[in-house]
């Protein structure tokens, strides 16, 4: 089958149109033909040599968006045809790639209104999101969630999500960022290169950092005593996080099967929605042009790669 990775670590040329073996299936996994998968800033980091330890043919993705092909002898779960999203349990989870097998139980069902590409365009992001904002953060009704890299891929489910909860969200982004923010619902909105933004923003119960950087201390001093700071992008600064009163924390995500069927629930009912900014061809070109656009550092939601037409 074809895929696109990279049989050493480096630049963007280091992609290419790849033949490799099928994946094998466990007795609980579940094979799918894709349609569609996303890229992440992860997928360009391991592409330079993030995880060392990996053993090539590297193929990059974490987002799944097809239909059941075939299943191991114990699943129960999943038929032959259904259409299906996920995010794998392994990163990166070689989802640039015509076939992926995955346990059933990280698996749910596209949302009934959902095309392959929307579905592609979420696991990841939106489960990051998901994850932290519920089970990490504890966002509760009233709190006042600050969204950093609110134009994002998961900054954009972030605030969407965050409303969910019934929190008010102050999200900064990019000059670009802010009409997009607003729409999916953000209660205030900050361009991240105006001077002196802290001043503009009321004191917070939560910081959702999705962008890391050497200025993410300086948004301890907003946040209320016994309050958080939770990042996707870079490890705080333990001490300095003691001294102000909070915690702050560096998190990755546990895939979950459980909160992807809540994603799909949300989806269903309109709540949320994945933002595609743009789709790549299923080709080495392709998906370099879709790496050198999420490098940039300046990517408005989601960038999607079509693996196969939908009929």
């Amino acid at each position: 089958m074809k895929a696109v990775g990279i049989e050493q670590f480096g630049d963007r040329e280091q992609l290419q149109l790849l033949e490799i073996t099928e994946p094998e299936l466990g007795k609980r996994d579940v094979l799918i033909d894709m349609y569609a998968t996303s890229v992440n800033p992860i997928d360009f980091k391991i592409r330079e040599g993030k995880k060392q330890s990996l053993d090539f043919p590297v193929i990059p993705g974490n987002d799944i968006a097809g239909i059941v092909i075939g299943k191991g002898s114990d699943v129960a779960q999943f038929s032959i045809g259904d259409r299906v999203f996920a995010t794998p349990k392994q990163i990166p989870g070689a989802t640039y790639a015509e076939k992926v097998a995955i346990d059933e139980t990280l698996l749910t069902r596209l949302p009934l209104q959902a095309n392959f590409q929307e579905a592609a365009a979420t696991p990841l992001a939106a489960l990051t999101a998901w994850q932290n904002l519920k089970e990490r953060i504890r966002v509760k009704k009233g709190n006042h969630v600050l969204i950093i890299g609110g134009g994002g891929g998961v900054g954009t489910f972030a605030i969407q999500l965050a409303k969910q909860l019934g929190a008010t969200v102050t999200a900064i982004g990019g000059s670009d960022s802010q009409s997009l923010m607003k729409k999916l619902g953000a209660d205030h909105v900050l361009n991240h290169k105006k001077k002196s933004i802290l001043k503009r923003i009321e004191p917070v119960d939560a910081v959702f950092d999705c962008v890391g950087g050497e200025q993410q201390q300086s948004f301890f001093d907003i946040i209320k005593k016994d309050g958080c700071l939770v990042s996707i992008a870079r490890q705080p600064d333990q001490q300095a996080a003691e001294k102000a009163g909070i915690t702050a924390v560096f998190t990755s995500i546990s895939p979950s099967g459980r909160l992807m069927k809540e994603i799909r629930e949300l989806m269903e009912a309109n709540a949320i929605r994945p933002m595609i900014t743009k789709v790549y061809p299923f080709t080495a070109k392709g998906v370099r042009e879709a790496h050198e656009q999420i490098e940039s550092g300046h990517t408005k939601g989601k960038l999607v790669i079509e693996i196969k037409a939908e009929a």
